[in-house]
C-alpha cells in the first residue's frame, strides 16, 4: 500500500472567490440583429398562417380579425424587445480556473464550469450569424453530449482567441496531473 492517502478537508463558503467581482465581458451587440432577423422570420410564417386563418374561416372585415392582427402586432413587438434584452444580459467571465456564463431576462441563468472539467470546445456559425459576421463557442465537459456552454455572438477573432486559451487552460491542466 502506499502512504498517500485522500482528504477531503472541508471548504469555507467564505473563501471561495467571488465571480460578481469580476467584470464580465459582453457578447457583441450585432447579435440582436441577428435576433431580430430570425424572430421577423418566424413572425412572418406566423402572419402568413394567420392570414390563412382569417381568409377561410372569418373574411377580412370581421371584428375578430383586428383583434387577432393586434395580438400578433404586440407579439412580434415584444420578440423585438425581447432580443435585445437577452442580448444585454448575456455575457462571459474567463478566471484561471475556471469559465463562466450568464444569461436571461426573466430567469437569469448562471454557469461556472471549471476547466478540469472541460473535454473540447468548437466555434459554430449558422447561415444568418454569417451575414452579420459572428459565431458561436460551444464549451463541452465530460459525460454529455451536448454543449454546456454555447456563447453566441462573438465575434470569430474574440472567440478564436477565447478557445486557444480555453485549450491553453486545459493543456495546462492536464500537464499539472
Amino acid at each position: 500500500m502506499s502512504d498517500q492517502y485522500f482528504q477531503n478537508i472541508p471548504v469555507s463558503i467564505e473563501t471561495l472567490p467571488a465571480v460578481e467581482e469580476h467584470t464580465f465581458t459582453p457578447i457583441s451587440r450585432k447579435y440582436a440583429q441577428v435576433l431580430y432577423l430570425t424572430n421577423s422570420l418566424y413572425m412572418l410564417m406566423i402572419l402568413f398562417a394567420l392570414g390563412i386563418f382569417i381568409m377561410v374561416q372569418l373574411g377580412f372585415f370581421h371584428w375578430i380579425t383586428y383583434a387577432i392582427l393586434l395580438g400578433w402586432l404586440l407579439l412580434y413587438l415584444f420578440t423585438l424587445w425581447f432580443a435585445s434584452a437577452s442580448t444585454d444580459r448575456k455575457s462571459y467571465l474567463l478566471r484561471w480556473h475556471d469559465i463562466s456564463y450568464r444569461e436571461g431576462v426573466f430567469f437569469h441563468s448562471w454557469i461556472t464550469i471549471p476547466f478540469s472539467r472541460v473535454q473540447h470546445c468548437e466555434i459554430t456559425k449558422g447561415v444568418i450569424d454569417n451575414l452579420f459576421g459572428l459565431v458561436e463557442l460551444r464549451i463541452f465537459t465530460a459525460g454529455g453530449s451536448s454543449s454546456d456552454i454555447v456563447i453566441p455572438g462573438l465575434r470569430p477573432d474574440d472567440a478564436f482567441r477565447l478557445k486557444e486559451q480555453i485549450i491553453g487552460k486545459i493543456l495546462e491542466h492536464d500537464e499539472e496531473e
